[in-house]
């Protein structure tokens, strides 16, 4: 497997210096060689575009913060200080892509009226929203939505499941 890969290295090398028609100055060849980065790369990104290796790393990006959320006590919607790292990790992604948009998606536990789980996952969505609009992401780009206890995470009837369901899950979509 390493020899292919050296050899893998050493093939694009030889092309790459091949495919050159320009002088070599000394200012080039002091510059560090690619060819090192390509051997590391996954191979499925072999043949993709600038382009399409940005798009899916935006991709994964979002996916990542995707599995994200911020947890709540029981009948509560203060967001506590200990996710003040996802707010960020949230807000730097979204400052950092100017076409990017949130849906802040507020959940419940199953205890309470369907209207009350309702309204306590809007709250918790508002408080989110709010905390990321201090952080300087724009109102505009944020959507602040209750689920209230129709998207539970977990399914048993303990309190480890509700502390599970009371969330606000983040969606992060392009505009």
């Amino acid at each position: 497997m390493k020899k292919s890969a050296l050899l893998t290295v050493l093939c694009a090398a030889v092309l790459a210096a091949c495919s050159s028609n320009a002088p070599k100055t000394a200012a080039t060849t002091e510059q560090p060689v690619e060819a090192p980065k390509a051997a590391t790369a996954p191979i499925p990104a072999a043949g993709m575009s600038a382009a399409e290796l940005e798009a899916r790393k935006i991709a994964e990006e979002r996916a990542a913060l995707a599995k994200q959320s911020v947890y709540f006590a029981f009948d509560k919607f203060n967001v506590e200080a200990k996710y003040a790292d996802v707010l960020k990790n949230q807000a730097a992604f979204t400052n950092a892509h100017a076409s990017d948009a949130i849906s802040i998606e507020g959940n419940a536990d199953e205890r309470g009226s369907r209207e009350y789980n309702l309204a306590l996952g809007q709250k918790r969505a508002e408080a989110v929203r709010k905390a990321l609009v201090t952080m300087g992401v724009s109102d505009s780009r944020l959507e602040a939505v209750s689920f209230g206890s129709e998207k539970p995470r977990a399914d048993c009837h303990e309190e480890k499941c509700y502390a599970e369901n009371r969330r606000v899950d983040f969606n992060h979509k392009d505009k």
